[in-house]
């Protein structure tokens, strides 16, 4: 009996490490973690979470950085592993069923050695009777053995299946970039969810420094972004649809976007020919005669609205002058006239002080005489 227990114990064994399945672990090209120190987050909430280290790990030094991951990508890592997952369940089903199997034959296995055992110790068997036990025993554990082969094969297949995938979602997951970790001294992950709206992946690396060595560690977690939704651009257009305006002078066009509540209110300003008109923030300048058409553009959309402007000559009122030597010769003209009144006056006056001194003077003459 303590052969039999010996060969038991052995199988047992054997078994355990043939068909234990092997846990299912990130391939990638980067060695993850091998002594599992680093623990990532299970969920990552309103953009933070926390990165658990073993417990023997007491002098270490943690960096994490936060990598946006593509929708495109991100499309293709799900579909890798919900393809990956349904392959995994069917193999898995096989196997277990292969398990209750081998279980199955193990007990028939056993039930047959004891019996070939206990006859073989029995003296009262005959040779017939012994060999059809023995055959039977044989049967069992042939059989049995053929299932564990079975068996230990659809687990290979299982884990060949699991580095697979593994290696396609790590082909497709962005990598670190060495310069851009951030330490973290409470083991806290912090990423800036109002950066962005809706639903964005993520991947967060891990990097733990000790005095052994370096390790590293990462997970894929989608975020829900808190930015205010943008409100697009629908239209625009202008006050003015034809312009005109005298060669020299200017004129602000103003432009309307719709909706009033649009996010991005930027414009863009242009002229098809800036020799006849140019433009500035909605100033148009007029240059020289003729048409030019200006053109306004909203950044996010690129709606447009066009207005057609036409330079004319200047005009001149009835007191403007075009030639500067005429107008020059009016003013001396205008100038002499104020003067030429005055001394006429002056004269007036004089000669009129003149006449009264020489009426009083005979007067007080003639007073004195009498």
């Amino acid at each position: 009996m303590r052969k039999r227990s010996k060969v038991i114990l052995l199988l047992f064994l054997v078994i355990g490490i043939i068909l234990n399945p092997l846990k299912k672990v990130n391939a990638h090209s980067i060695e993850l973690d091998p002594e599992s120190l680093i623990s990532m987050p299970y969920m990552i909430i309103g953009g933070s979470g926390t990165i658990t280290i073993k417990s023997s790990v007491t002098d270490y030094t943690l960096y994490f950085q936060a990598i946006q991951i593509s929708s495109n990508v991100y499309s293709e890592i799900e579909k890798t592993q919900t393809d990956g997952e349904a392959k995994l369940n069917t193999l898995k089903e096989a196997y277990t069923a292969l398990k209750t199997e081998a279980d199955n034959l193990k007990e028939t296995y056993n039930s047959a050695y004891d019996a070939y055992t206990e006859g073989v110790e029995n003296t009262e068997l005959s040779e017939t009777e012994l060999e059809t036990l023995k055959t039977a025993y044989e049967t069992a554990k042939t059989n049995y053995q053929n299932k564990v082969i079975e068996y230990k094969n659809k687990i290979d297949e299982y884990n060949a299946k699991v580095t697979e995938i593994n290696s396609k979602i790590n082909e497709l997951t962005p990598t670190y970039v060495e310069g851009n970790w951030t330490q973290t001294t409470d083991n806290k992950v912090s990423i800036d969810i109002t950066q962005f709206s809706g639903q964005q992946p993520y991947v967060i690396w891990a990097k733990l420094v000790t005095s052994d060595g370096t390790y590293y560690d990462e997970a894929i977690y989608t975020m829900t972004g808190t930015k205010a939704t943008d409100v697009n651009v629908t239209g625009v257009y202008l006050d003015k649809t034809t312009l005109s305006i005298e060669n020299g002078s200017s004129y602000t066009l103003s432009a309307t976007i719709t909706p009033s509540d649009a996010t991005d209110k930027t414009l863009k300003w242009s002229s098809d020919d800036e020799s006849v008109a140019t433009v500035s923030d909605g100033k148009v300048t007029a240059k020289s005669v003729g048409t030019a058409t200006i053109t306004v553009t909203t950044n996010d959309g690129e709606y447009t609205a066009t207005c057609k402007v036409t330079v004319t000559e200047k005009t001149f009122t009835a007191t403007e002058k075009k030639d500067d030597s005429s107008s020059k010769d009016a003013s001396i003209a205008k100038g002499t006239l104020p003067y030429a009144g005055v001394s006429c006056i002056a004269i007036m006056f004089i000669i009129g002080i003149s006449i009264l001194g020489i009426i009083f003077y005979k007067k007080y003459k003639y007073l004195n005489i009498r």
